[in-house]
């Protein structure tokens, strides 16, 4: 369904937008938009390394061969950059899940990209259109072209036979060989084709190096790495010289048991004999990405503090330091002709640099990561999203009429909360506040304007789970691992009640609390709580009396687990959601609806797909919105999509599902008029839709 939301109108507009001026490149908010949305707010998260856990190979960048335009892979497609006039040219959708390797053919022309739905994509760069999609058998975690482009190197892992390494003919879109892996656990890292293309090199996360005979698909050599098992690999990347002769190796190793004593070991191998000609020792504790200059001669490391070091291959020595990023280089790749080198970081940026003189040329914003929450804010033009970086942007008004409520492409400020190991964000309603929960019990209140700190809340014993504001933003609800509930006033920063007994210790806990699964009722009155009790294997509802700090009614809710809850805007009606994540049928997720008076359960809505991540109410009640997961089958080509779904409250019916994230729906919010639904999703995306586009 979702290779639908490519229409021709969209492929027409990109085949123009490479000679299109910068001016027209900054409505690249609304490319490729699914049927009913109107505007894209960030532009997904950049795929990391070392995705799965197992293994991925650092190809979610990559410059075309003649350096004019860089690819890079995302959670909702792949964006096209220009490199000299630094713009935004194209973004390619079409697949359900995220992309995590791309490549350029050597002529420029075709573009391949593979991605977690279990499908590799090639593209007409010219144009932007889809020529072919290649079914395959697992998550693609790698694609090289051979240098003459008619021969595909796919990596795959999580298919039926584990992971896997397959040749491809572009021309036919078939698979020519299947590169035999000696066991199931043997993940590719890396690999790269001989400048002839007739050997592909493979590193594995065993430390060993395979040379294959890409004709006939034969094993030629197995390069033995290092032989101590204390020690085990997080990294093995190739690259054969410029002469084909050698074949350089870098190896990322840590010991086992602890995780420390982390090295990286640079090999230089003779292609010929396999015989080892040079090793370097390098010590460091916080690689995160590598890349290789075309020539093998120098390479990239970024590592977790921001930094990258380009270290001499002969030598063994550093060349430069480049410093710019605040957070994690996540995904590097050199310029062909190795002067310009581009960085992904978790800061959101992409960086391009001069290599000669270690300072950036050119920085591209707009890549988020998963979005948690979302408000509108009170002035009802701005909206307010939290990440799960730990980071608040406000996307508002920029003055041009695109929509009623006008949202900018570019935040107008960008809110970080200054916390490392917070748990739990909350956003109050009016969006002009977020509390934080963190490792030490503590919960500090900021002022989302100015990033100001106005409390800390301390009172908790062990850390918080989840927390919600009141409607009227006098309020915060907090609930701990202590199994207590604490109410705070905003204003003073003072705790104004304790709901329930505290206990020192959690391995005295009864039941578990999920995020996101409180609620205050819209006169404050009444605070919503969803439990699931571990040994009754029980789930529940409660709902407590704020003013007296008594338990009004205990609902016997979902079996599987409460995500998420919401009351109607009059408060007599409170909405539950429930996580049976691993249920393939749609009956297991479902949505209650409850007297918030009586307790007592007024009607039950079955058939969305997933479970039912976040709730809201249309302003006017009559419409109930929730964000869907998926649920069942996790594997490629799963039959799932990422949608949210509108309900008629009256009736119990399905109204319209909305199609177009590429991950999981994690928050949905209404405009005041109800015109507009804003959905957050964990592909780092906020989609804004209309909800009455005949009254426009």
């Amino acid at each position: 369904m979702k290779t639908t939301l490519f229409s021709l109108s969209t492929l027409l507009i990109l085949s123009v937008l490479f000679f299109l001026p910068s001016s027209f490149a900054q409505e690249y908010t609304q490319w490729a938009l699914p049927e009913g949305a109107t505007m894209r707010l960030g532009k997904g998260y950049v795929p990391e390394q070392y995705l799965r856990g197992n293994g991925g190979i650092s190809g979610g960048m990559q410059y075309s061969p003649d350096g004019t335009l860089l690819a890079v892979a995302s959670s909702i497609g792949v964006w096209l950059y220009d490199t000299e006039m630094y713009q935004e040219r194209a973004l390619l959708t079409g697949h359900t899940d995220v992309v995590t390797s791309v490549c350029f053919s050597t002529d420029r022309r075709t573009l391949a990209s593979g991605s977690w739905d279990g499908t590799l994509k090639l593209w007409d760069v010219a144009t932007g259109t889809l020529q072919r999609t290649l079914p395959l058998d697992g998550y693609v975690t790698g694609v090289r072209f051979s240098p003459a482009g008619r021969t595909l190197a796919i990596a795959i892992d999580g298919g039926e036979m584990g992971p896997s390494l397959e040749l491809w003919d572009v021309g036919t879109g078939a698979r020519r060989k299947w590169l035999s892996l000696e066991n199931r656990y043997d993940y590719v890292l890396s690999m790269d084709f001989s400048p002839d293309g007739q050997t592909l090199a493979s590193g594995y996360k065993g430390d060993d190096i395979r040379l294959w005979d890409v004709a006939t698909g034969t094993l030629l050599r197995t390069f033995k790495g290092h032989t101590d098992t204390r020690y085990r690999v997080h990294a093995n990347s190739v690259r054969f010289s410029a002469d084909g002769e050698t074949l350089v190796s870098a190896a990322s190793l840590t010991e086992t048991r602890w995780d420390m004593n982390k090295f990286y070991r640079i090999r230089q191998w003779d292609v010929a004999s396999g015989e080892p000609l040079k090793e370097i020792i390098v010590d460091t504790d916080s690689v995160f990405s590598v890349c290789w200059s075309a020539d093998g001669q120098t390479l990239a490391r970024g590592n977790l503090d921001g930094t990258i070091r380009l270290w001499d291959v002969a030598t063994g020595e550093p060349v430069k330091i480049l410093t710019a990023h605040i957070d994690a280089v996540t995904s590097l790749c050199w310029r062909p002709d190795g002067q310009l080198l581009a960085s992904a970081s978790r800061d959101g940026t992409i960086r391009l640099w001069d290599v000669e003189t270690g300072l950036p040329r050119h920085t591209f914003t707009g890549h988020t990561s998963s979005v948690l929450s979302l408000y509108w804010h009170v002035d009802g033009q701005t909206l307010v999203c939290s990440y799960d970086d730990g980071k608040v942007r406000l996307w508002d008004e920029d003055g041009k009429v695109r929509l009623r409520n006008v949202i900018t492409s570019v935040p107008s400020q960008t809110f970080h909360s200054r916390f490392e190991d917070g748990r739990s964000l909350s956003l109050c309603a009016d969006g002009q506040l977020l509390a934080s929960a963190n490792d030490d019990t503590t919960i500090r209140l900021w002022d989302i304007a100015t990033g100001a700190l106005r409390h800390t809340f301390a009172g908790h014993i062990l850390p918080i789970s989840s927390m919600c504001f009141s409607a009227d933003g006098r309020m915060l609800a907090s609930q701990s691992w202590d199994t207590t509930i604490r109410l705070w006033d905003i204003a003073t920063g003072t705790s104004l009640k304790t709901l329930g007994t505290p206990r020192r210790t959690a391995s005295t806990f009864p039941y578990l609390v999920y995020n996101n699964s409180m609620d205050f009722s819209p006169d404050g009155q009444t605070l919503a709580i969803g439990y699931q009790f571990l040994s009754k294997n029980q789930d529940v509802i409660r709902l407590w009396d704020v003013t007296t700090g008594t338990l009004r009614h205990t609902l016997n809710a979902h079996p599987f687990g409460t995500l998420s809850l919401c009351f109607s805007p009059d408060g007599q009606t409170l909405a539950s959601g429930n996580d049976d994540s691993d249920a393939p049928e749609r009956a297991a997720h479902t949505i209650q609806l409850w007297d918030a008076s009586t307790g007592e359960l007024r009607k039950t809505i079955t058939g969305q797909s997933g479970p039912v991540h976040s709730l809201c109410w249309s302003p006017d009640g009559q419409i109930l919105a929730s964000g869907s997961g998926y649920g069942g089958y996790e594997g490629p080509a799963a039959d799932y999509t990422f949608s949210f779904w509108l309900w008629d409250v009256a009736t119990g019916e399905l109204q319209r599902t909305l199609i177009g994230h590429t991950d999981e729906v994690l928050s949905v919010r209404f405009s005041a008029d109800g015109q507009t639904l804003a959905s957050g999703s964990a592909d780092g995306t906020v989609l804004l839709w209309e909800m009455n586009p005949q009254k426009r």
